[in-house]
């Protein structure tokens, strides 16, 4: 029965991905909107239409390609017979088991990302990432989500052990911490893939202090992150909770934006910063933090769902696998619907912030150069926007500055 529910989530997982994906091919028909006409010259839109088109067809296989693998995993009992061909009690097996799932995925989706990062990125002009970095990012991924998945499924284990059916309070305290301990410190793991530097001092910096300032703040950090060893792509963002928030700016928009250009983009973060959208944020994703606690403890609560797969008792290791596999994404899905219209409500009153501040013209100007930078969508399919974009489109965004 359980298993085929698992299934039947992986069908809908797989006709949910298509169906967005043919809107977004629908949607390329339409004409653009006639405030973002001027972005893209008709060569490069041709061209920008080539490199959408090249991303989606690699994302089309590799979703195709996930689905297949799927239906092995998750289909069949491999994941029980490997468990029990392992060495060890129930921890040490548990453990091999999720190294041995974490390690396959990863050397599964190797192809694919490097084929979109070194091949359709480097192509069109976007990737400077060399193997190397390819390499070390792939590792440090591969240590991290199995330092986290494997810290979560042990406690989990422990605290079933201790409590029973309890133990999901405790369980759900717990990723409550890391979550919020990530939030704080979440610079402090991107130094993990990146360098920060200190913006350097000058006119540009003492007008980003003075806007703080004289919105009533004390903005000491301002920090610049080495994006460029990676990709030509530009961003800024406002990170971290309480006085470990910061303020981080690629140097691709340090060094080929204006001052002028920069201001706007720090005034659109002083709103973030000022209505403190990025705690707002969290304490949404602590909400969607529980489901998760919720779906680990069903696992536990009703072991037929692991014996469906092979499995004596309630497994963990596979209760993880299932849920960052399958099970997590429809539910994230519908969860990441409300914390998408919430986003783009505070973009929209970013913007509106900033153009208070005297940079509506230069806000705009960045919008059109950030979109053209980063090479994005103009006209994206108001659907798939509604359901799965934090950011409004470009042209939505600029009549909210202008009107």
């Amino acid at each position: 029965m359980f298993k085929t529910v698992i299934l039947a989530v992986m069908a809908f997982n797989l006709v949910y991905d298509l169906t967005m994906r043919l809107l977004s091919v629908r949607q390329k028909k339409k004409p653009l909107p006639e405030n973002v006409r001027d972005i893209y010259e008709e060569k490069e839109y041709a061209r920008w239409r080539g490199y959408s088109a090249e991303k989606s067809r690699a994302g089309l296989v590799s979703t195709l390609a996930d689905f297949v693998l799927g239906l092995l995993l998750f289909g069949t009992n491999v994941l029980s017979a490997v468990y029990y061909a392992l060495p060890g009690g129930e921890y040490a097996k548990s453990v091999l088991l999720m190294l041995l799932y974490a390690a396959f995925l990863t050397l599964w989706s190797i192809p694919y990302e490097y084929y979109v990062t070194m091949r359709i990125e480097g192509k069109y002009g976007f990737n400077k990432t060399g193997r190397k970095t390819f390499v070390t990012d792939t590792i440090t991924n591969f240590l991290v989500n199995s330092v986290v998945n494997l810290a979560l499924m042990c406690f989990a284990m422990f605290m079933f052990e201790k409590m029973g059916a309890k133990f999901f309070l405790v369980l759900y305290a717990f990723i409550a911490v890391f979550m919020l301990a990530v939030n704080m410190l979440s610079m402090t793991f991107m130094r993990l893939f990146n360098k920060f530097t200190p913006l350097p001092d000058g006119s540009l910096r003492d007008r980003l202090v003075k806007m703080f300032r004289d919105a009533g703040y004390e903005l000491s950090d301002i920090r610049v992150m080495d994006a460029s060893r990676r990709t030509t792509k530009v961003n800024a963002f406002c990170t971290g909770l309480g006085k470990f928030k910061k303020i981080a700016l690629y140097d691709n928009l340090v060094d080929n934006y204006t001052e002028e250009e920069i201001a706007a983009v720090f005034a659109h973060e002083l709103a973030h910063f000022k209505h403190r959208d990025t705690a707002k944020m969290t304490a949404y994703n602590l909400f969607t933090m529980a489901a998760l606690t919720a779906m680990i403890a069903a696992f536990a609560l009703i072991p037929q769902i692991s014996m469906d797969y092979g499995f004596a008792d309630v497994n963990f290791a596979f209760a993880i696998a299932a849920l960052t596999g399958v099970l997590l994404t429809p539910v994230m899905t519908v969860l990441q619907i409300p914390a998408a219209f919430f986003g783009r409500r505070y973009e929209y009153r970013a913007d509106r912030m900033a153009a208070e501040l005297g940079y509506g013209d230069a806000m705009v100007t960045v919008l059109k150069k950030l979109t053209r930078d980063n090479f994005a969508d103009l006209n994206p399919h108001p659907v798939i926007v509604a359901l799965e974009h934090n950011h409004p489109t470009v042209s939505a965004r600029i009549k909210n500055i202008m009107d």
